[in-house]
């Protein structure tokens, strides 16, 4: 059935389906508007148009690999896991607080504004947000350092963008985007708000990304795509 869809693609089209594709496992979030630096303005993303044309193909395809493609179209969000106990993301503590913070973040401000999907963040609110909710104290390795480090690698699966700066400056800002809702669990929310409240003494590393679980009938277990699918080389600087 692949095989004779795909064979309808014309010329065109199957170089944007190798592209898309490509992105998708590379990449693993994409959404449906990106910011545009050079001319500083959101513009929507041709990457998440071809795939939503050709999502049924696309899906089938990377069922081959073992690759669940899932939705949000209210969000704006296309993203993949592996359906299998395998491939999955290793992150470091300070990465897996971070994501923490900027979820509970992103939550209070859509709540404000609710019609918004980026929130934008300045260095400075980011550094108040970690000292309110405790992650100085939590760990001893979050430095200013650690933190471009980890928001680099965010960066990189498109759970944050940069907006003026780079992570390594002293004042930068930058947009938390919706892929923020499909990173980490409620499970994995509240074992972290024990953990940074003194209520658990271990946090567990690894096996962040993707430990999410869509909420519908039968839902499969989402899985983040990792070694194997994609690289993270050559896609985590700051160049502008």
């Amino acid at each position: 059935m692949f095989e004779e869809n795909y064979s309808k693609l014309t010329r065109s089209d199957k170089s944007l389906f190798a592209e898309a594709v490509s992105d998708l496992l590379y990449e693993c979030y994409i959404t449906r508007t990106y910011y545009d630096r050079s001319l500083k303005i959101s513009k929507l993303n041709p990457t998440y148009a071809y795939i939503d044309r050709h999502y049924a193909l696309i899906e089938e395809y990377l069922s081959f690999l073992s690759i669940v493609l899932s939705k949000s179209d209210e969000d704006g969000v296309i993203f993949i896991a592996s359906s299998i106990e395998k491939n999955h993301l290793k992150i470091d503590s300070v990465t897996t607080l971070i994501v923490y913070a900027l979820r509970s973040y992103y939550e209070e401000q859509l709540s404000l504004k609710p019609e918004t999907l980026e929130i934008l963040m300045t260095s400075g609110q980011c550094n108040k947000l970690f000292h309110e909710l405790g992650l100085s104290t939590a760990t001893k390795r979050l430095s200013t350092t650690t933190i471009a480090d980890s928001l680099r690698v965010l960066e990189s699966f498109n759970i944050v963008t940069r907006y003026r700066g780079r992570f390594s400056d002293s004042s930068y800002s930058f947009y938390i985007l919706p892929t923020i809702k499909y990173v980490i669990s409620s499970e994995k929310m509240n074992a972290l708000y024990q953990f940074i409240n003194g209520e658990s003494d271990t946090l567990d590393d690894g096996g962040l990304f993707n430990d999410y679980k869509a909420e519908n009938d039968n839902p499969p277990e989402i899985k983040e795509v990792g070694e194997g699918f994609y690289s993270l080389e050559g896609n985590v600087g700051d160049e502008e």
